[in-house]
């Protein structure tokens, strides 16, 4: 493989153009996520895209996956299938180790046991969100554990954003269909105070069916190339009430409650034969689901900011939060001894409170301006599983033999605690055309454990769980400057970490049917990332450009599913029961490097006949390798490139883009799965336009796959087995259209 010669990923910085024919460059394009701080997109060393609100609304985005269809280099998996979307992928990493935060608290974790569970993160309802910030590549210095990979962050709306001391009063009504899922959307949303006293009610819908294939058949096993029917509802309420009761400070109490429900009849299961080891295979006849996931959460902050003194600003958050996600499975089956009936139930809890301080300084030493920002996390983590189940005699209803012990939990009741103490100083220097930013966190982690009752009944003859506890300290720093006034240059290093996860540490399950159990490795130490990045930014009124090249290295990776080392020597037996044994160990290496290149041509600024036209462009290139196996890495996206044509009218009321995405193939040199199929390169064009009908009243519109290209994404081939790959393809051309009321 060649990916070590070169850095990888290519990526758009910012694809913010704002309304009418004068662009929003990346200088005036506000982020937080980079340094704690509100900076210029210029002013950090990093690449940070930033998504507004008006971009999620005119990209007619429905879900987290939408939100990033134009963002080369970042994505998110999950089609064709009962559990939909994963968590993000930034620049080859995802799951777990991207860390997702809503209003600054954690998004619950994804967790996976078995064929009957999948607790995935897509806990986001983004007709609720105001601001989305991706930061690429390690970031831990900041964030602690999980932001191995990078940060999303999403910010909701809040009332001083509708109304103030002159707009006592906001209301906003939209509606919307999307063709791809056949889903109709629905918003409301209220604000009324002024500038003391503000509150917010909003209240988004959605109610779809599964997202189509472009596979043709309906077929039932493995043949099916349709997706499998689902009917999904997804409901998500917030309140924030906000009160200034003197200048420079301002509380702020946050309630939010996202529920999601989808019932599925999983005819791609209809027809399935379960091989057995005691006789004759069982057919399954039926399998149905009814999945459900909710996260709910309650905040108060605190913010002061004042233009001198000691402190120049403080930041106090308060939170609590619970993430929910159960899923059930019935299913008919006729073994050799007869019909029967059977369910699964399955469910994944995860609470999580926490206290969060954060305060800036600026001050001046010598020839140097510094802006220190420092400060405390703390949060607490209850984590619990539980698998149930029953099988009957379909005729008698008589309770049959069940050859695992249920219930039974997947891990012990586990309470871990993060405690972290980090500072940031941004010191400017050269009359400010250098601008250094260093900065250190120190973290702990303790995981307290308890076995209960439950777990001991169900993992017979599993070691005793182990407490553990761990600490990590992680640097970065990074630089900025300002050649010329269209031209700068940055460079940073950052590190990252990830806690080793509870359900690895403490994992148990046993299953004497198949002769085979996992065990605990109290062993595990935290993954980690060392990452470089440099880059040069263009800003002119003739538009912009970000370019960077990437290389990160990740050490004791954590493979969930490897041989039990300590029986390595007998191929995974353990002698002294002859179950096959796996267990959680840390790998040595794993490299991806990479390039990012994007940007907007003002075509505008180079004839008048162009006036409102621009031409945005963005292509990223990433590869990775396992470097203890000597093989590729798989979860790297293939070479993509984003090119659209952007019109805005010179009154700012309409407009449009049309937008070619090309995506290059993934052959068999560069996947590492022998099983894991092979995918085609492919294009779409997609086309989007808005219009302002009158000052209250505006439209969106997009048209998809306009030209019925029939393709699947590389990320979504993990999930294919032996599976018709048709049905984890892309829909064909599809429309959708918002329509939205404002008073």
């Amino acid at each position: 493989m060649s990916v070590l010669r070169i850095p990888a990923a290519v990526v758009l910085a910012v694809w913010a153009t704002g309304v009418g024919a004068e662009p929003v460059l990346e200088e005036e394009v506000l982020t937080v996520v980079g340094t704690r701080t509100e900076r210029q997109l210029n002013e950090v060393g990093a690449t940070i895209s930033v998504i507004s609100r008006e971009e999620i609304e005119r990209q007619i985005s429905r879900d987290i996956a939408d939100l990033v269809r134009f963002e080369p280099g970042v994505s998110v998996a999950g089609t064709g299938s009962r559990f939909g979307l994963s968590g993000f992928n930034i620049r080859g990493i995802e799951g777990n180790r991207v860390l997702t935060v809503v209003d600054g608290v954690r998004v619950p974790d994804e967790f996976s046991f078995g064929p009957f569970l999948s607790a995935r993160r897509d806990f986001v309802d983004v007709d609720s969100v105001e601001l989305v910030e991706i930061a690429r590549g390690p970031i831990s210095s900041l964030y602690g554990s999980d932001a191995l990979g990078g940060v999303v962050s999403f910010t909701t709306r809040k009332p001083g954003s509708y109304v103030g001391a002159g707009e006592p009063f906001y209301a906003g009504f939209s509606g919307g269909y999307s063709g791809d899922d056949n889903s109709f959307t629905g918003s409301t949303t209220l604000a009324a105070g002024n500038d003391r006293v503000a509150a917010l009610l909003s209240h988004t819908y959605r109610d779809g069916e599964e997202t189509e294939t472009s596979g043709r058949s309906g077929f039932t096993a493995a043949a099916r190339q349709q997706a499998d029917p689902q009917d999904i509802r997804v409901d998500n309420t917030t309140f924030k009430l906000e009160f200034n009761p003197a200048e420079g400070h301002r509380f702020m109490l946050g309630y939010e409650q996202f529920e999601h429900e989808a019932d599925a009849r999983i005819l791609s299961d209809y027809g399935l034969v379960l091989a057995s080891a005691f006789g004759p295979p069982t057919v399954v006849n039926t399998r149905d689901a009814q999945d459900r996931r909710e996260r709910q959460k309650w905040s108060l902050d605190y913010t002061y900011r004042a233009d001198q003194g000691l402190i120049n600003s403080l930041a106090v958050k308060v939170y609590q939060q619970d993430g929910h996600s159960e899923q059930r499975t019935d299913e008919t089956r006729t073994p050799a001894s007869g019909p029967q009936t059977r369910f699964r139930y399955s469910e994944f809890e995860q609470e999580i409170e926490g206290a969060f301080v954060q305060l800036s300084s600026t001050f001046a030493t010598a020839d140097l301006q510094h802006t220190l920002t420092y400060g405390v996390d703390y949060y607490k983590t209850d984590n619990e599983s539980l698998r149930n189940g029953g099988t009957f005699d379909a005729v008698t209803g008589a309770p049959q033999f069940e050859f695992s012990p249920l219930p039974t939990r997947d891990f012990p009741l586990t309470e871990v605690t993060q405690i972290a103490y980090f500072v940031q100083d941004e010191i400017e220097l050269l009359d400010g055309k250098l601008r250094l930013t260093p900065g250190v966190r120190y973290d702990r982690f303790d995981a307290d454990t308890r076995a209960d009752a439950i777990y001991l009944s169900g993992n017979p003859g599993s070691p005793v769980p182990e407490d553990y506890d761990d600490t990590e300290l992680t640097y970065s720093m990074s630089a900025v400057y300002q050649f010329a006034p269209q031209w700068s240059g940055f460079a940073r290093y950052s590190e990252g970490f990830r806690a080793p996860p509870y359900d690895d540490v403490n994992v148990g399950f046993t299953n004497p049917l198949g002769n085979y159990k996992t065990i605990a490795n109290p062993d595990l130490v935290s993954e980690t990332s060392r990452g470089v990045e440099v880059g040069a930014r263009w800003n002119s009124r003739y538009g912009s450009m970000n370019l960077s090249v990437f290389r990160n290295r990740y050490k004791d990776f954590i493979d969930s599913l490897s041989v039990a080392p300590a029986f390595a020597a007998s191929g995974g037996i353990n002698p002294a029961d002859g179950f096959l044994t796996f267990q959680s160990v840390n790998r040595a290496e794993v490299e991806i490097a990479g390039a990012e290149l994007g940007g907007l041509l003002q075509l505008g600024a180079l004839s008048d006949a162009l006036q409102g036209f621009g031409l945005r462009y963005a292509i990223a290139y990433a590869d990775g390798e396992d470097t203890d196996l000597d093989e590729p890495l798989d979860t790297i996206n293939p070479l993509t490139g984003v090119l659209g044509l952007v019109y805005d009218s010179a009154d700012g009321r309409w407009g449009g883009q049309l937008v070619v995405t090309l995506v290059e193939g993934k052959d068999r040199s560069d996947i590492a799965d022998p099983e894991r199929l092979q995918t085609a390169g492919y294009g779409i064009v997609d086309l989007l336009v808005y219009l302002d009908l009158t000052e209250h009243i505006s439209l969106n519109a997009g048209l998809f796959n306009i030209t019925d290209r029939s393709y699947i994404r590389w990320a979504d081939t993990v999930s294919i087995g032996d599976d018709a790959p048709q049905r984890f393809s892309q829909p064909g051309f599809n429309a959708g259209a918002t329509v939205k009321v404002v008073f």
